[in-house]
């Protein structure tokens, strides 16, 4: 096996992990969040807040498992633009310059993205 092919093996294996971390992360949080008396009292009200005010509100709040869950997700999204990067990286490696630029419009546009669909 090459340095190329052994790169791309750590590659997939850090996003395998990753996800299953990530979903780990998402169950402990929304197992924490469970009242046993009643289960579905968490589900009843939905609270609209912009992105900013979610992480003190809850903090306030000290709805620990919610703030765990975002973390989960927040992990499981950054999984995909983690892997262009390392895309990028494996690119670069081989000498493909044009692909590794490539790698890094399409990251820089996953991440520009990412902050126009968040309500500040």
């Amino acid at each position: 096996m090459n340095e190329i092919e052994n790169l791309e093996l750590k590659i997939s294996k850090f996003l395998r992990y990753g996800v299953i971390f990530a979903g780990i992360v998402i169950f402990i949080g929304w197992i924490s969040m469970f009242k046993f008396t009643n289960t579905f009292y968490t589900f009843k009200f939905y609270d609209k807040l912009p992105l900013i005010d979610i992480i003190p509100f809850y903090v306030y709040r000290e709805r620990w498992g919610m703030l765990v869950a975002y973390a989960g997700l927040v992990i499981l999204i950054s999984l995909p633009i983690i892997r262009v990067f390392l895309t990028a990286f494996l690119f670069i490696k081989q000498k493909e310059y044009i692909l590794a630029t490539i790698a890094i419009v399409v990251s820089i546009a996953l991440i520009f993205s990412m902050f126009l669909g968040i309500e500040l």
